[in-house]
């Protein structure tokens, strides 16, 4: 796999236009509302996506996990300062024990809540429940996750 080539900000300002227009989407950027990325702790800003790749790196001991998933408020924008942060974590199978993965999971968030003062809600799918949302308890939930959801690390890339 082809390694990507890695700019610092001088090269790409020498490489931009300063007579190029500005699409008029991008004309008001920073009126635009967050999409749940950000979390202000302490007077500092900590990245929720960071985050939840430090939970990936606790759990990975434990399962096999193959894709999270942000969901929720946090990915639709429409979050505030208390919203936990919704994560689907898939795993490769047939389902196992809801609660019991659940609360191991959940021990794993407290970890990083005591760290980094995010609450990770996690909510485990098993890939044959992703793969056929009839599978699962609520159908319903899968598919808002699979229109809602934003991937933030997944095994294949």
């Amino acid at each position: 796999m082809s390694q990507r080539k890695r700019y610092n900000p001088t090269e790409l300002v020498a490489k931009c236009d300063s007579a190029a227009p500005i699409p008029d989407e991008l004309k008001d950027w920073d009126q635009a509302p967050s999409v749940g990325f950000e979390q202000t702790i302490m007077d500092g800003q900590v990245d929720i996506g960071d985050v939840i790749l430090q939970f990936r790196e606790r759990l990975a001991d434990d399962y096999d996990v193959i894709q999270l998933i942000l969901f929720g408020s946090r990915a639709r924008g429409d979050y505030h300062s208390e919203s936990d942060v919704d994560v689907a974590v898939i795993l490769p199978g047939e389902p196992g024990d809801f609660v019991e993965t659940k609360l191991e999971m959940a021990g794993w968030a407290f970890d990083v809540l005591v760290q980094t003062g995010v609450r990770i809600q996690p909510f485990p799918i098993w890939e044959a429940e992703w793969r056929e949302p009839t599978k699962h308890s609520n159908p319903d939930l899968l598919t808002n996750i699979t229109r809602e959801g934003l991937t933030i690390w997944s095994r294949n890339k």
